[in-house]
């Protein structure tokens, strides 16, 4: 199975062929959002191209074990409780029951188990342990620091890392500025050998995905942003750990454009998906995210959603035209043949909406038919559903 598909690995930069450990299953893990507002259209991007890539491969016959977090400890949740009058807890569980509201609308398949970071404190704590113990780890006054340079420095997906450094540089107390938080003293958060605090971010993501899903993972997914300090610091943090190559394909989706500025919630700009579902269907804003490939930036932006409503329309109004025939002439076979063979190249959506496209206007013109079962993949695949139309 999979033996075509090929998908972009961040750390080789180049498409590679997609081989899992288990022949019939693939395990991935997928960055959630910190849960401290409502999602927005970049999030959406982000889960909608997974989404695919899990509908997709089980397509091919695999089981995929997808574990997704919740990050639920955050200075900007406590931020908000603060400012609310309420626990940081009830800012979370909020955020995280409208993420679902959100994700269901969009019609995201659920993860096989969601996780979140306030849950596993204990096992960061161990990990923080160990890693003191191996000497890959060292307390300066309050904060308990990963030791890059005893571990091997860093090159896992970012081999220049020099230009890679921000704010790193001004704190002061660590042996290298590239060195990372593994456990913060605050006086509040939780209790800890080391006294009460909170955990770093990156910590948390590798106790959760490795507790779930084991020492090595096929498949770890998230938006671009992610790949220096986050993902980078996982990757180090797990060999450091493990002695084994953490992931074995880091892909990432590049980001969502507005007004030429990357969508975020900390620069306010941002489009929240339930805003845009109040003026178009949730398979309009589906059918835009998927009309270019997850690798690719896209702007935002009323006109580019209206031609994903035609596009949308034009399919739905085909699939009228042939629904119930299961049968497929050569001509449909050629097109359900050319629609796999794109996503088997990194998932290339864009291009298996444009074949739709082509196959949806010559089923108009009468010059196809039996195209049903090609409609069926969009659903079940892109997971667009195609609505009835007179």
């Amino acid at each position: 199975m999979g033996d075509k598909m090929k998908i972009f690995n961040t750390r080789t930069g180049a498409k590679e062929d997609f081989i899992s450990q288990d022949p019939f299953e693939v395990k991935a893990y997928v960055c959630g959002p910190t849960v401290y507002d409502l999602c927005h259209v970049g999030h959406a991007r982000t889960y909608i191209n997974f989404d695919v890539l899990k509908r997709y491969l089980t397509s091919l016959g695999y089981t995929v074990i997808h574990i997704q977090n919740f990050t639920d400890i955050d200075e900007k949740i406590d931020q908000r409780a603060k400012k609310e009058g309420i626990s940081p807890r009830e800012v979370a569980e909020r955020f995280i029951k409208e993420y679902f509201f959100d994700m269901d609308s969009l019609n995201v398949t659920r993860a096989t188990r969601y996780t979140k970071a306030s849950e596993y404190v204990p096992k960061i704590i161990k990990i923080t342990e160990q890693l003191l113990k191996l000497g890959y780890a060292y307390r300066s006054g309050d904060t308990i620091y990963f030791d890059v340079e005893a571990a091997g420095g860093f090159g896992e997906l970012v081999k220049d890392i020099k230009g890679a450094v921000v704010d790193e540089i001004r704190t002061s107390g660590k042996k290298s500025p590239f060195d990372f938080v593994l456990w913060k003293v605050t006086g509040e958060g939780f209790d800890s050998p080391f006294g009460r605090g909170v955990p770093g971010w990156h910590t948390e993501c590798v106790a959760m995905s490795m507790d779930n899903l084991g020492e090595v993972l096929d498949i770890h997914w998230g938006g671009k942003d992610l790949i220096y300090p986050h993902h980078e610091c996982e990757a180090l943090i797990a060999k450091a750990l493990t002695g084994k190559r953490f992931v074995r394909y880091w892909v990432h989706n590049d980001f969502v454009l507005f007004k030429g500025e990357k969508m975020s919630k900390s620069s306010g700009g941002r489009a929240y998906i339930r805003e845009v579902l109040k003026k178009y269907p949730a398979e309009v804003l589906r059918t835009w995210i998927l009309s270019s490939n997850y690798r690719t930036k896209i702007e935002f932006s009323e006109e580019s959603l209206r031609e994903a409503q035609s596009l949308y329309e034009k399919m739905s109004r085909a699939a009228a035209r042939t629904r119930g025939n299961e049968e497929m002439g050569q001509c449909a076979k050629d097109y359900a043949e050319l629609f796999m063979s794109a996503l088997d190249d990194d998932l290339e959506t864009g291009q298996a909406l444009s074949i739709m496209e082509e196959l949806s206007d010559r089923v108009l013109e009468g010059r196809v038919e039996g195209a049903w079962r090609i409609f069926s993949l969009v659903e079940t695949i892109l997971g667009i559903k195609i609505r009835p139309t007179r």
